[in-house]
């Protein structure tokens, strides 16, 4: 005979464990439950997983939040954060970048090594 399931009573608790930033093994310590245990319940529990998705979309709102009052009030340092996270301000990255700005003049460095050198310059 298999071992009976666990299951979820309290969605609103696992909601808030979640929006306080908990990780699923902190949550699963807190019900009683081993890691795997709770990825296992997470799988079968469509409500548990909403309630998980709640509860980081929350502290997500709450973070972001708190971030638009700092940048407004005058952070520098949060100005520029949420300038290059959420404007795209930042510097792109390498792999990012579509081509390498001096590879524009590149043809025209080949036309110039292959012209021929004048009068005034000295021949080597």
């Amino acid at each position: 005979m298999a071992r009976p399931q666990k299951l979820v009573t309290d969605y609103a608790q696992i909601e808030k464990l979640s929006e306080i930033g908990c990780s699923d093994e902190e949550i699963a310590g807190v019900i009683g439950v081993g890691k795997r245990t709770f990825v296992r319940m997470k799988q079968r529990d469509e409500n548990l997983v909403l309630a998980l998705d709640r509860g980081k979309a929350n502290l997500n709102v709450k973070l972001r939040r708190f971030q638009i009052e700092m940048a407004l009030s005058g952070s520098v340092p949060m100005l520029i954060h949420l300038g290059k996270t959420v404007l795209g301000q930042g510097q792109p990255k390498i792999e990012e970048a579509k081509e390498n700005p001096l590879t524009q003049f590149l043809p025209r460095a080949e036309t110039i090594k292959n012209l021929p050198k004048s009068a005034d310059e000295p021949s080597d």
